[in-house]
């Protein structure tokens, strides 16, 4: 695998109006065109053959959660509701606040112990769950024991009682309140509030239609402050964002509890930090717990951007640009068969189609749009796949996935979607905008693409935001999540790129509510590429380099799923470079300095996706730039990644020299 990479009706995902914070009527992600009727259209075949080992019957297998490998692996594998580890086992579960441990290419805090909890079950099913909770129901030979629910940002572990229940948490138990208790493991103070339940030893007893929540208590906090502060047990979380002007604003409402303890992912200011509840230590940073029904926050809002701004640009480098444009686009072969490498393709030649029109080079604009449209053709019909093998979609009615075939990286159990589907939602765009006529000739497929990856379908069947995680305000990669470590991205920047193909699909289509939403989603996952990937705040002594390449729900590596080497470790956190990559990697020249050098400098330039990062060197200071030039003067096409051209490298340069004068 080179990057592992539903909402169902119990969840209500709100969008914001735009002047206020206070959520409109409830409406799912991206309602404009609410049957999404390409879905409906495709050829349905199952291609996966992935068990679904543990989901309640009616609700749609959660592919690419933090909580996937709930449902789908064997042998249950440890999730990672932030700040805490929750490692699921038939008889009930362990709850620990994992300690940090950091080498020169890790910053890790994997499930290495905790407090055991037993409850007496002999299996668990997930029963609900939106993008950030999830909740399982334990039972034995009798039927349902007890719902446990688990949310990112939630302090505590929450366990509802159906029938009579005992909580054995493994340590000898004493008490705080007449309803709340302490325990320690391996130096760890934990804490169960629990109304109406009594302790004995190292169990606590909940009366049928109870509950308990079980707690990590942080440095600097207190098992007792934190039973007052807690509200009572979060049942869900409801998601709401809006654009405000110049930001984009997320808000998450943790439903049940009213005012409770939260915690806000490191680095992000959600809401007013209370510090005699303590503060986390996580791979991802500090951060201090408060108590709110909310968390909110924003970050910069980032307009969806397919061509380069090249007023001003002097005659001799717009020669040599328009000559090596001509050649590209006569150049173009077929794209590959798959979605990743064809999506790479047919975005490549839509990059060309977009500089020839900001050119206004009219004539190789028709040409290009001609190749294009030749390109995109065989993936156009949603019945191909019913006498094709290749160049295709279907959906898959078990996984509930739109899969195209051959399937490339297990996107067959729904790995890296948004990375391969963005390319094509690019290419349709640019096809959309040069040829109108085409649009309802395109519109079946690449709705069905949108739908797949984040706008899901009126029905259910397809479930909204399948790949966003709000919480943390980036995407997962992997659809099963089959891992220890929960699920991972690697790519931060083509899934910034799935996001500005889809906005720019949208404006394609005069569709303003997918719009919104996709310009919600790039603006969230430029920022977290930015913080967490590229230009991290803060990296805890020990660790050796400047970014993170590979970020997991637990741990950070410097690594790749496909090379060891340093330049493809930066690279593949640029490529596609295009017009919208400068509007969130160029604001920190001296950054960009430390990372092209941490990669190994100039010698970069020739290594695995060497050329992105010669490029991205471009936006680092006059030196950068004279380096980038100087190795674009020489580089060939067989040097470059088969999603860029040379048009496009002279194209990047270009922008940058402008942005620099």
């Amino acid at each position: 695998m080179r990057r592992a990479g539903s909402i169902t009706a119990v969840v209500v995902v709100t969008i914001l109006v735009a002047t206020a914070c206070a959520p409109a009527a409830p409406a799912p992600v991206a309602t404009s065109r609410t049957d999404r009727a390409g879905v409906q259209e495709l050829t349905i075949e199952q291609i996966s053959t992935a068990p679904v080992v543990r989901l309640a019957d009616g609700l749609v297998p959660p592919t690419s959660r933090w909580f996937s490998s709930l449902v789908f692996s064997a042998d249950p594998q440890p999730v990672y509701p932030y700040p805490l580890a929750f490692g699921p086992r038939a008889d009930g579960f362990t709850v620990q606040l994992p300690p940090v441990a950091t080498t020169a290419t890790t910053i890790a805090a994997p499930l290495t112990g905790g407090l055991p909890v037993g409850l007496g079950a002999t299996q668990f099913s997930v029963t609900a769950y939106d993008p950030v909770s999830v909740t399982l129901q334990y039972a034995d030979a009798d039927g349902p024991l007890a719902d446990v629910t688990i949310a990112e940002g939630a302090a505590a572990v929450a366990v509802r009682a159906v029938r009579e229940t005992t909580l054995d948490v493994g340590a000898p138990v004493k008490g705080l309140t007449e309803s709340a208790w302490s325990a320690s493991i391996d130096g760890q103070e934990y804490g169960v509030l629990s109304p109406d339940a009594s302790a004995e030893g190292s169990t606590i007893t909940v009366p049928a239609g109870g509950w308990a929540q079980l707690y990590a208590v942080p440095a600097g906090g207190s098992a007792t402050a934190w039973a007052t502060a807690l509200g009572d047990p979060v049942t869900g979380v409801t998601l709401a964002h809006s654009l405000d002007g110049d930001a984009a604003r997320t808000r998450l409402t943790y439903d049940g509890a009213g005012a409770t303890v939260l915690v806000p992912f490191a680095g992000r200011e959600a809401c007013a930090p209370d510090t005699k509840l303590g503060t986390f230590t996580t791979p991802y940073g500090d951060t201090t717990p408060c108590v709110a029904e909310a968390l909110e926050w924003t970050v910069p809002a980032i307009e969806a951007a397919s061509a380069y701004d090249l007023d001003g640009i002097d005659e001799t480098r717009r020669a040599a640009l328009v000559a090596q444009l001509s050649v590209d686009i006569g150049a173009v072969s077929p794209a590959p068969a798959d979605t990743y490498f064809g999506g790479k393709s047919l975005a490549r030649t839509a990059a060309m189609l977009s500089l020839a029109a900001s050119l206004g080079e009219d004539e190789l604009a028709d040409l290009a749009a001609d190749t294009l449209a030749g390109q995109l053709e065989p993936w156009l019909d949603p019945q191909a796949c019913a006498a094709e093998t290749e160049r295709c979609f279907v959906y898959d009615d078990r996984l509930h996935l739109v899969v195209g075939k051959p399937a490339a990286f297990g996107a067959e159990d729904g790995n890296d979607h948004h990375f391969h589907y963005g390319y094509f939602l690019t290419a349709a765009a640019a096809l959309a905008s040069h040829r109108p006529d085409m649009t309802e000739e395109l519109r079946p497929v690449m709705d069905a693409l949108v739908a797949d990856i984040a706008a899901g379908t009126g029905n259910g069947e397809v479930p909204p935001l399948r790949v966003f995680d709000p919480y943390r305000g980036h995407s997962w990669a992997a659809g099963l999540a089959p891992f220890s470590d929960g699920n991972n991205q690697e790519s931060s920047s083509e899934a910034v790129a799935a996001w500005n193909g889809m906005a720019q699909w949208a404006e394609a289509t005069g569709d303003a509510t997918l719009g919104d939403d996709a310009t919600w989603l790039l603006s969230a996952e430029a920022d977290a590429a930015t913080r967490l990937w590229l230009e991290p705040d803060t990296l805890p002594a020990g660790y050796g380099h400047s970014i993170v390449s590979l970020s997991w729900s637990d741990k950070r590596d410097y690594a790749t799923w496909f090379s060891a080497e340093p330049s493809a470790i930066l690279g593949i956190q640029l490529l596609p470079l295009g017009p919208v990559s400068l509007e969130y990697l160029a604001d920190d020249p001296e950054r960009v300095a430390a990372n092209v050098a941490d990669a190994g400098g100039g010698a970069a330039f020739a290594g695995p996706l060497g050329d992105s990062v010669a490029q991205y060197a471009a936006l680092s200071g006059p030196e950068g730039l004279a380096a980038a030039e100087s190795w674009a003067a020489s580089v060939s096409r067989d040097d470059l990644d088969d999603g860029s051209s040379l048009s496009g490298v002279l194209a990047w340069l270009a922008a940058v020299n402008l942005r620099s004068d």
